[in-house]
């Protein structure tokens, strides 16, 4: 049986107006606009290289790892997920800045890798992916000879 959850309209409409004074703001009024992976849904990442691998950082507050997809296609890495949004809420809700829904962030990678030997870890809200390069990719050291 399903459960019952009083509809209250003006909450939703003052939620729709957050959100569409966020995209004003993000898109005119901070440098790089929306592209910066704030609302919609998406991931804010860090990525790191070194010699022989990348590393993302993903900050994902509140998901379990089992509501985490990572995929790897055609030279694009995919983080997909969602954010259940809690139904015991007591009292009537002043301020909602926290996100609930589905999200997502592909991630274009110079270079070739080795999508076999990702490896994906959450902790403490932080997922933490390290994609190893593959060999053709990785710098190499060449070294001069005297004649």
């Amino acid at each position: 049986m399903s459960e019952l959850v009083r509809w209250r309209p003006f909450r939703e409409l003052r939620r729709m107006e957050e959100m569409m004074d966020r995209f004003f703001d993000e898109a005119f009024f901070r440098p790089w606009g929306w592209r910066r992976g704030e609302f919609f849904g998406m991931v804010p990442v860090d990525i790191y290289e070194t010699g022989d691998e990348y590393t993302i950082k993903a900050t994902l507050p509140g998901v379990k790892p089992e509501d985490i997809e990572v995929t790897y296609e055609a030279g694009v890495l995919t983080i997909r997920g969602e954010v259940a949004e809690e139904k015991e809420i007591q009292g009537e809700c002043l301020v909602q800045e926290r996100r609930f829904g589905k999200f997502s962030r592909s991630i274009s990678l110079p270079g070739t890798i080795v999508p076999d030997k990702i490896v994906a870890n959450l902790k403490d809200g932080v997922l933490t992916l390290r994609v190893p390069k593959a060999e053709e990719v990785k710098p190499k050291k060449i070294s001069v000879k005297v004649e």
